[in-house]
């Protein structure tokens, strides 16, 4: 029962963060702006790492935290760069 709940949030935040990335990157082809390519990246390192640490560690949780929070890392550096190019 956990696996399914868990599996269905994982495949709920994959969506979202998949629609994110759509509507970031069409910004991005709109505008041209730097800043705009950093903001994807980092929405996309974030929906990437939760998808593989689901994907590859569904049994060892600390394996899944571990590469999750790797990717959060990541992607928040790649969206503190945003910020500063804006």
């Amino acid at each position: 029962m956990i696996y399914t709940i868990d599996n269905a949030i994982n495949v709920i935040r994959f969506i979202v963060g998949f629609i994110l990335i759509i509507l970031s990157l069409r910004a991005f082809y709109k505008t041209r702006i730097p800043a705009m390519f950093y903001l994807t990246a980092g929405f996309l390192l974030i929906s990437i790492g939760n998808l593989f640490s689901a994907i590859y560690f569904s049994n060892d949780m600390r394996m899944d935290n571990l590469l999750s929070d790797i990717f959060d890392i990541l992607g928040l550096i790649a969206l503190i760069i945003a910020v500063k190019k804006s």
